[in-house]
């Protein structure tokens, strides 16, 4: 390009608009940015019950489901049973004085053998702590109920109001225990057959066969 064909005012508009100025630029503050506030992590509520429990704490990985038996029969048409969270470890069963492969979550003696098993069980629908009940009926589970405020929906079986591991049955049938909530999705059955009610039993010890 000939420069000598534009006039000086021209040659001098199109310096500027080069960059040709030699005034500095001033330069833009950056918009503050707000400090993001962190969300705070709410702390895990420790379960009482593998508090008290202590150690060894059976693990809910080796939840062996529930053992059930006849307690005892108070009438000829009424059995009652009772139920316990089983654990699958011999390690564990050794630790507790309880040698074998399954075992409960503590010797009958232990003072720490309610909790353990509160904690193995969770909390049941009736807001106690141990087992939902069921019957099995048309081969469906429904619930044993009758107390804090569940409909006692299954025929034969009804809830003991001073203990949620305890449960009256009045014929025979399946009957099941299963883990409550914040505890392992595990369960046990008794088999009773009809035979066994209308009479007295000499004993109750293998009357509950396992489903």
């Amino acid at each position: 390009m000939n420069l000598r064909r534009f006039p000086a005012a021209g040659l001098l508009v199109l310096l500027a608009a080069c960059g040709g100025s030699d005034t500095p630029a001033t330069p833009s503050s950056p918009a503050p940015s707000a400090s993001a506030t962190p969300t705070p992590v709410p702390t895990a509520t420790p379960n009482p019950f593998a508090a008290a429990c202590g150690n060894p704490l059976p693990a809910f990985a080796d939840s062996y489901g529930f053992g059930t038996k006849v307690q005892l029969q108070p009438t000829r048409n009424r059995m009652v049973l009772n139920t316990q969270p089983q654990i699958r470890n011999a390690t564990y069963c050794q630790a507790v004085g309880i040698p074998g492969l399954i075992c409960n979550t503590r010797r009958e003696d232990d003072p720490t053998r309610v909790p353990c098993d509160h904690y193995m069980s969770g909390i049941s629908d009736t807001g106690r702590p141990g087992p939902n009940w069921f019957e099995e009926v048309n081969g469906h589970l429904v619930r044993c109920g009758g107390v804090g405020g569940v409909p006692d929906d299954a025929p034969h079986c009804h809830l003991k109001p001073e203990n949620q591991y305890l449960v009256d049955v009045t014929a025979g049938g399946q009957y099941v225990a299963c883990g409550g909530i914040g505890a392992p999705q595990t369960c046990g059955g008794c088999l009773l057959d009809d035979s066994l009610f209308g009479q007295f039993n000499p004993t109750t010890a293998g009357l509950c066969q396992l489903s």
